[in-house]
């Protein structure tokens, strides 16, 4: 079985809403098209994972990424489209004074900059952060590696060098019990790692691969 599908499996039998919220795989047209639209030559498995499902649907308030939401193409695209324009309106200077902050873990992995046009997110905590492949890596790092980015996000790391990789390890990680479902006051559910048990999983994450 591929890891998408046992991520599936795993998601209908302990997160049965978010399962459901997952939709149709995208068509090799439309996979074609967000590609061209980008400028971006995508990994296979970043292909094969939208092929899987193109992202969730809005029902529910977590996802299948340790909570962060799956992304749909369209979305995606918007995304990228935005932090685009915020890099092409801001000034040499402003860039400057951003990525001076900006660090990489491991070091020579990730570009120090606080945003590239060819970081392409999947996944989404709707505070302007995001996972996402990695299509400009630093000289030490691998294309189509697995990074966190975004608004809040000063300390890049290149958590595993493909989505593939990602996926295999979370699927590992789940049938081990690392995980964490807890009943919101909304009626909803959050879901995140229990080792180490954090509200994010970005938090975790950067727990997780602490700065060298």
């Amino acid at each position: 079985m591929l890891p998408f599908d046992e991520l599936e499996a795993w998601l209908k039998a302990h997160l049965p809403e978010v399962a459901a919220a997952l939709r149709p795989g995208a068509t090799e047209g439309e996979l074609q098209r967000f590609s061209d639209a980008l400028g971006v030559n995508l990994p296979e498995d970043f292909l094969q994972l939208y092929a899987w499902h193109n992202g969730q649907g809005d029902s529910v308030n977590t996802g299948p990424w340790y909570g962060l939401t799956f992304l749909p193409l369209d979305r995606v695209q918007g995304e990228c489209e935005m932090w685009r324009q915020v890099l092409e309106e801001s000034t040499p200077e402003t860039r400057a004074s951003l990525d001076k902050w900006m660090k990489s873990t491991p070091p020579g992995f990730v570009k120090p900059q606080y945003a590239n046009p060819h970081w392409i997110p999947f996944a989404y905590d709707w505070g302007g952060n995001y996972l996402g492949v990695d299509l400009s890596p630093d000289e030490q790092g691998t294309y189509g590696q697995v990074i966190n980015f975004g608004r809040d996000e000063e300390r890049k790391i290149a958590a595993f060098p493909s989505i593939s990789a990602f996926v295999s390890w979370m699927v590992s990680e789940l049938n081990a019990g690392n995980f964490n479902i807890r009943e919101e006051s909304d009626g909803g559910r959050s879901f995140n790692t229990l080792r180490p048990e954090k509200s994010h999983f970005l938090d975790a994450l950067a727990h997780m691969f602490p700065e060298s």
